[in-house]
């Protein structure tokens, strides 16, 4: 038995023009929880699913307000930040944000994305086809 089951998934299409940003979504689980602003990204072979996430931020060594890691200067003070304040990743690159919501199993968050992939490829199947685009 699967502890959680999508029973409603609304996409979004992003601008034909955009060449990474397909679409965003929002996800509805056991009829009882939403999830919003997921985005449907183009990664370098397959579409892959970005939660939604938040700008990491650090406090500025003089006055102590919160600016966002890529802030070159703060925005309460002026002052200049220190650069490369981001943590990196095991592929070297700057983690800028964290997710807000994610699935912890990865058998869930495997189901999830199929899900919404499948949702993205019926949307993008009916624009293609000249359909009106679902309201979400």
């Amino acid at each position: 038995m699967r502890d959680i089951e999508v029973t409603e998934v609304r996409v979004k299409l992003a601008a034909e023009d955009d060449d990474k940003l397909l679409g965003y979504c929002s996800v509805t689980l056991n009829n009882s929880f939403v999830i919003k602003d997921l985005k449907i990204i183009q990664g370098d072979e397959t579409p892959f699913i970005a939660m939604p996430s938040r700008k990491i931020t650090d406090k500025c060594h003089k006055c102590g307000y919160k600016n966002h890691l890529r802030a070159k200067f703060c925005n309460e003070c002026g002052d200049r930040l220190p650069h490369n304040r981001a943590d990196t990743d095991a592929r070297g690159r700057a983690k800028l944000h964290f997710d807000l919501v994610h699935p912890i199993r990865s058998d869930v968050r495997d189901y999830v994305h199929k899900e919404i992939l499948d949702a993205y490829k019926r949307e993008a199947e009916r624009r293609a086809a000249g359909g009106a685009a679902e309201d979400e």
